[in-house]
């Protein structure tokens, strides 16, 4: 959850040449962060309003009635989704019905000095309603477990999606910045800075074929912040440079994990590694903050992309851009409106292939129906014609009659009829603008579809 400070003692030199070709590119590893921030290591450095906002986190009552017969009484569990060190996700569902939700179900003895980090979930995360975070609905607590119900984001996170596509189009990675800009916006005229936006608490949410949306998640190292703070925290492949420098920081701080994320996305790989993947001489190149951007990975970013990326990992926080800066920069609305149209055009075309086929249906339906129709008719008109031709060999023996007119005049009355009721039963159907298409291709081509 988090990570030593730095020792006051000078370290012992390694020589860092940030100024040549950086290190071949290392690609972001789950299992190293973890291995970092799992480590046997002093504690980080603390200041006094984490100290006091430290005491003050307790959990519910160990003398808490809820057990877990309770909980299953209410809820139907489901399968899992995902599984920590601390805690397990699994699907649920209220047994009186409803949509499927997210059962974070947490082992309390595992957070003996880390409640704060529960009491942030249920305090912080608990208040917050927007579409790009994660919402927690209702949180339960038994003697020994911990369940926070919550919104079910169904997609993995974006830390999964970047290991299996290695890197993003720019429109795609445009729609990502802006999703979480969205988020951190929001949470940032709250006052409250996450500390560990990463891939990894960055959830997926699916709404077309190549179209993702994000949501924001995990809350255990937020806070809210109105003054500076010096606590030493967060995921070393994202932390700030002002967060190493002890100088004090704020929300600004987000948004340089931003800029990593950016970086990663659009080429693979962070902006700031380590040949021996050695913490400390990672520590010394984000301090330094000497960004390239080696060929041939970032030969084919546009310069719009790049100019963002510098923007959002400038080194002093007071330069930075905003959270709200970011979200209204020309290139992050360019792509996410690009993405955007993507995934409109996708749905309407799966709206499109499922009416004409629908309309398929149904003409093949009416088609036999009417075709019985006829089947039926001409037998009625046979009858007709039988009936009539015995009227007229009645007729023929009736001299005062003129038989040459009055056979003229029924079959014209004949044909009239038949013709009336081949146009009835078989009705020619509206022309088709393009000559190219089928009847029913015709009428699939007029339907259309209000924007999503």
């Amino acid at each position: 959850w988090g990570f030593p400070a730095m020792a006051d003692t000078p370290a012992p030199s390694k020589n860092v040449d940030v100024g040549s070709n950086p290190s071949p590119p290392v690609a972001v590893n789950r299992d190293d962060e973890k291995s970092l921030t799992n480590s046997q290591t002093p504690a980080p450095l603390v200041d006094a309003a984490d100290s006091q906002r430290r005491k003050a986190a307790s959990l519910p009552s160990e003398r808490s009635s809820v057990t877990l017969s309770d909980i299953e009484r209410v809820y139907e569990f489901g399968r899992v989704i995902g599984d920590g060190n601390f805690a397990v996700v699994r699907e649920c569902r209220r047994r009186d019905g409803g949509e499927l939700l997210a059962l974070k179900i947490v082992e309390r003895s595992k957070l003996v000095g880390r409640e704060h980090m529960m009491q942030n979930e249920l305090s912080l995360l608990g208040s917050l309603c927007h579409p790009r975070i994660v919402r927690l609905f209702t949180h339960h607590h038994t003697r020994t477990h911990s369940y926070l119900v919550m919104e079910l984001v169904s997609g993995g996170d974006l830390f999964e999606a970047i290991s299996d596509r290695g890197k993003f189009p720019e429109a795609e990675a445009g729609l990502i910045v802006s999703d979480v800009s969205e988020a951190l916006e929001y949470i940032h005229r709250k006052s409250i800075v996450h500390r560990d936006l990463k891939p990894e608490n960055l959830l997926v949410e699916r709404v077309a074929a190549s179209v993702c949306r994000l949501k924001l998640g995990d809350f255990g190292l937020a806070m809210v912040v109105t003054e500076p703070v010096f606590t030493i925290c967060g995921t070393p492949t994202y932390v700030a440079p002002e967060i190493l420098h002890e100088t004090g920081y704020g929300v600004a701080v987000d948004v340089w994990a931003l800029g990593v994320i950016l970086f990663v996305l659009l080429c693979g790989f962070p902006p700031f590694r380590s040949r021996e993947r050695d913490q400390e001489e990672l520590f010394k190149l984000i301090k330094q903050a000497q960004l390239h951007f080696p060929s041939p990975y970032w030969d084919s970013i546009s310069e719009e992309a790049k100019s963002l990326v510098r923007c959002l990992l400038e080194v002093d926080p007071t330069l930075r851009l905003t959270a709200e800066q970011t979200l209204q920069h020309p290139w992050v609305k360019a792509m996410a409106s690009v993405c955007m149209q993507r995934a409109l055009t996708d749905r309407n075309q799966r709206k499109l292939q499922n009416a004409g086929a629908k309309i398929k249906d149904n003409s093949e339906e009416l088609l036999t129906d009417k075709t019985e129709q006829h089947c039926g008719s001409k037998e009625k008109v046979t009858l007709r014609r039988k009936t009539q031709l015995s009227m007229r060999e009645s007729d023929d023996n009736s001299p005062d009659l003129n038989l040459q007119s009055r056979s003229f005049d029924h079959n014209k009355t004949s044909e009239s009829i038949n013709q009336s009721m081949n146009n009835l039963i078989f009705q020619t159907p509206p022309l088709c603008p393009n000559p190219n298409l089928q009847p029913v291709e015709c009428l699939a081509k007029t339907i259309v579809f209000s924007d999503i």
